[in-house]
């Protein structure tokens, strides 16, 4: 997202972009028409620029009988526009031009047809300079026409021209239809729109500044409270200089191109804002992470797993530790692991040494209820990371977790998997165990070998010289030492078991629990904050383009 400079001041271009960056981000949130609504008025922006900002196109806009094409004329100071009660049947826009070098694509892009353009040099013959050079003076059809074609024209010209003069006259100036229509869809154009009430020499005065005091009052609840209105008569020419003054400075000041198009994107943004609805993203920290990532943790099985890799550890380290004669017992033994469904993998350690395993285990399949505490701490976490976020937006983060709550289990599984926990290996201390146990047995063995011999040979009665070591016969010191060393050997590597079992369980369950974390991070707190980010881009960038 655009980093904006901090200043009071928003440039057009800024605005234009901002606008697109908006509806970007609002993406399918927001409807399509609307999308396609942004695109046009982005596009006639466009359009109007290229053309030529060196020419300010003022329209005159009015009903049948307002008086408009006797005020277009006056300010005109020719007989260009036909006067009459009934207009003319065309519904194309009649021009007026001060300074035609340029301004016929203009007038093409208008829809002004090149029968109804008038030059207004070219008619004075003067060749002197006028500060009026710049203005196309736009005669348009009755917007109250009982022809189609003449409204038509006026609501596509409405959108197009750069400063609105509406004429209205004494008796239709309260028109609902023409304040619902037309004025008050103008609440943001106000800066390029002047209200002209003509016919006043048909009132005596007090009658004129009621009429101005009660349109005044209905521009307002209009939304119009900054637009100037202009009581004249364009028959008698009183009041027509003020109007051309501000005709004038418009045209002069060479900013109504741009304050239109300004206009115009607020106006876009505004119903952009309206239609998406407001609302704020909910406060999501630590402790809401570290609750679901509690919650997936407990669904999964995490720390039952580890519980039975701790057992499934003294019971290995009691095979490759206990005594030789016994230890074939805990084969039939089912392994701890094994009984949760738990499947473990030998893999080669990159970090032990040649001949070392290690273990990648898989986590038991879900049942129901925990696959259900799962997809309900995800739907939490969703809920409240959405807070009080418009409807469209809203729905879009609960999609997003309920999305992510189906990939969950399956992600989850895959990367316990690819994991290597270590639970296969086999520690050093195992093998010199073993190695000191079958010592222990050997020894065991020779002295009762010996024994045996001794007694044959004294069945025999052959005479032999039986060694002792401090009164003891040596067999008989072999047979004792080895069961002894056998019996202690046992009890010290039932010891170390024990706490390599508790180790080995609280190292993976702390691994399970930061894979865990590390899997709900990515599966469903990277997606929600993404929407959410999103939301917040928009929202940015729409009050950019407001501004």
């Amino acid at each position: 997202m655009r980093r904006w400079p901090r200043r009071d001041r928003v440039t057009l271009p800024e605005r234009v972009t901002a606008l697109q960056e908006a509806v970007a981000a609002g993406g399918k949130r927001l409807p399509p028409d609307l999308a396609e609504t942004v695109q046009v008025v982005v596009d006639r922006a466009g359009e109007r620029r290229q053309l030529s900002v060196e020419h300010t196109v003022v329209a005159l806009a009015g009903a049948t009988g307002s008086g408009k094409s006797t005020l277009f004329n006056r300010i005109a100071g020719m007989e260009v526009s036909v006067v009459g009660v009934r207009r003319p049947t065309t519904s194309d826009p009649l021009a007026i031009v001060w300074g035609t070098q340029g301004v016929i694509p203009l007038l093409d892009w208008l829809g002004v047809p090149p029968r109804h353009r008038v030059a207004r040099e070219s008619v004075l013959d003067s060749g002197a300079g006028d500060d009026l050079d710049g203005l196309v003076l736009l005669d348009l059809p009755d917007h109250d026409s009982t022809q189609k074609a003449h409204r038509d024209t006026v609501d596509r010209l409405v959108e197009m021209v750069d400063l609105f003069v509406w004429i209205l006259d004494p008796q239709k100036y309260a028109d609902a239809a023409l304040h619902e229509r037309y004025l008050r869809p103008l609440a943001s154009h106000q800066g390029v729109t002047v209200i002209v009430l003509n016919q006043i020499d048909r009132l005596s005065r007090a009658d004129v500044v009621e009429c101005v005091t009660d349109l005044r009052g209905l521009l307002d609840k209009d939304g119009l409270d900054e637009v100037p209105v202009v009581a004249l008569s364009a028959a008698t020419g009183d009041g027509v200089d003020v109007l051309v003054d501000l005709i004038r400075t418009a045209v002069t000041k060479r900013r109504a191109v741009d304050e239109r198009i300004e206009a115009d994107i607020r106006m876009t943004a505004e119903l952009v804002a309206t239609a998406v609805g407001s609302g704020s993203p909910g406060t999501v920290g630590d402790a809401e992470r570290r609750r679901l990532a509690s919650a997936v943790v407990e669904a999964s099985g995490a720390d039952v797993v580890a519980e039975a890799a701790g057992r499934s550890y003294l019971q290995r380290a009691r095979a490759a530790t206990g005594w030789p004669i016994t230890r074939w017992l805990g084969r039939f033994r089912r392994a701890p692991l094994a009984k949760l469904g738990v499947r473990v993998r030998s893999s080669v350690l990159t970090s032990g040494a040649p001949g070392d395993s290690g273990g990648r285990i898989s986590l038991p399949a879900p049942t129901p209820v925990q696959r259900s505490r799962s997809d309900a701490a995800v739907r939490e976490y969703g809920d409240a990371a959405a807070g009080t976020l418009p409807p469209s937006w809203r729905d879009a983060v609960r999609s997003a977790a309920a999305s992510a709550g189906k990939r969950l289990p399956d992600e989850l599984d895959r990367r316990v998997a690819g994991t290597d926990f270590g639970i296969a290996s086999r520690p050093r201390w195992w093998r010199l165990f073993n190695a000191l146990q079958w010592l222990a047995l050997l020894t065991a063995a020779a002295g009762v070998l010996w024994l045996l011999a001794l007694a044959g040979t004294s069945f025999l009665r052959f005479d032999v010289a039986e060694p002792s070591v401090g009164g003891v016969p040596v067999p008989t010191v072999l047979l004792a030492g080895g069961l002894v060393l056998g019996v202690l050997l046992g009890l010290l590597g039932l010891v170390a078991a024990r706490r390599g079992s508790r180790r080995q369980e609280a190292r993976v369950r702390r691994q399970l629990h930061d894979l865990v974390d590390g899997v709900a991070a990515e599966v469903v707190v990277q997606p929600i904050d993404v929407e959410v980010g999103r939301y917040r881009d928009f929202t940015s960038a729409l009050e950019r383009a407001r501004a």
